[in-house]
């Protein structure tokens, strides 16, 4: 185990983790990073992702050891030697996710994109064309914030936060 450190996952409605960590981890838009004790001090753009906080328990901390995941939907990310501070627009913890709700989200989108498969048709790996394989059209659609494959991305790190699929 490494050296505990503070870390808050906040967003404009509410904190929801603040306390002691030994690593972060999540993709930024330079690509995925794991935060450690005494990095480097950092500002980055956090990407549509599972931000993955291993908590380190205590006598004040109210959560167990353990890995801690939410769904975040873009934000900041902020280290300096205080810690870790990630401010999202949009952030869920996987605990609180409707993974009915997310898959059909996700299916919804599909569908409106044209990916869903056909009956009978197995869904490709991945599902969706991945951002990094995009064309230059995709990506641009992916900026727009309510695009088929904006809520596809959305849609697949609740669900991937969640624990209901694997890691893409």
């Amino acid at each position: 185990m490494g050296t505990p450190f503070h870390v808050e996952l906040v967003t404009p409605e509410r904190v929801l983790y603040s306390g002691e960590a030994d690593a972060v981890s999540l993709r930024t838009l330079e690509g995925e990073i794991t935060f450690l004790a005494r990095h480097e001090d950092y500002v980055g753009v956090a990407d549509v992702t599972v931000v993955r906080i291993s908590v380190v328990g205590g006598e004040a901390d109210e959560r167990p050891p353990g890995e801690l995941r939410a769904a975040v939907h873009g934000g900041l990310v902020h280290v300096d030697r205080e810690g870790v501070v990630i401010l999202a627009g949009v952030a869920e913890l996987a605990s609180e996710i409707d993974v009915a709700r997310a898959g059909a989200a996700l299916a919804a989108a599909e569908a409106e994109l044209g990916t869903a498969p056909q009956a009978g048709e197995v869904a490709p790996p991945g599902g969706a064309e991945e951002p990094a394989r995009a064309s230059s059209d995709s990506a641009l659609a992916l900026a727009a914030a309510n695009s088929p494959q904006a809520a596809i991305r959305r849609a697949k790190v609740r669900l991937e936060a969640a624990g209901a699929t694997s890691r893409k």
